[in-house]
């Protein structure tokens, strides 16, 4: 890693603390938000980072359409799937294991929960990188819109019987998208 936070990979240069990953940030750190966002996570299996790549996008002037979004999804699936939700799982395990480990334990959960953060940033980089290379997209604008769509496209159009708690979450997530600078 160079001093700007760039991973050179094959052709590429990946901006590890770019614009999205700063909006991303301040974001998810407003009050709520990361347990609405955990909500659209757990219910309906949203990725949280795409959730927010597409957020960033729209606020800087470029919306995802469905097809970007998929894309968006298609280009980090694999490293979702392999690296950002097994270290997810652990973390979450030892989380509910600590008392039996005490102080040690508690020391490894935070080397893994560091490690799932720096995978979810690799992630956040690539999905930046893959949106920024896409033609513009005729999609939604609006941050409720946005996240309702990335939602649709994860639950597949699945009836949710929470969805009065969905739509909280995503009314708490839209405020704080609008309130900061893309």
């Amino acid at each position: 890693m160079t001093g700007d936070h760039r991973i050179a990979g094959g052709a590429a240069s990946l901006d590890l603390a770019g614009p999205h990953w700063r909006f991303a940030l301040a974001v998810y750190g407003r009050p709520g938000v990361a347990e609405a966002c955990l909500l659209l996570q757990d219910s309906c299996g949203v990725d949280v980072n795409v959730l927010l790549v597409a957020l960033f996008s729209a606020r800087a002037g470029r919306p995802l359409s469905p097809s970007g979004i998929a894309a968006a999804d298609a280009a980090i699936a694999r490293w979702r799937e392999e690296v950002v939700r097994p270290l997810r799982v652990v973390r979450r395990a030892m989380k509910s294991e600590a008392a039996v480990f005490g102080g040690d334990g508690e020391m490894v959960r935070n080397r893994v929960k560091a490690a799932e953060l720096a995978a979810e940033q690799l992630e956040q980089a690539v999905l930046a990188g893959a949106v920024a290379a896409m033609a513009p997209g005729e999609g939604p604008a609006d941050s409720a819109a946005v996240i309702r769509a990335v939602v649709a496209f994860y639950s597949a159009g699945a009836d949710d019987p929470a969805a009065a708690a969905l739509e909280q979450a995503v009314a708490r997530i839209a405020e704080a998208a609008d309130a900061v600078p893309a």
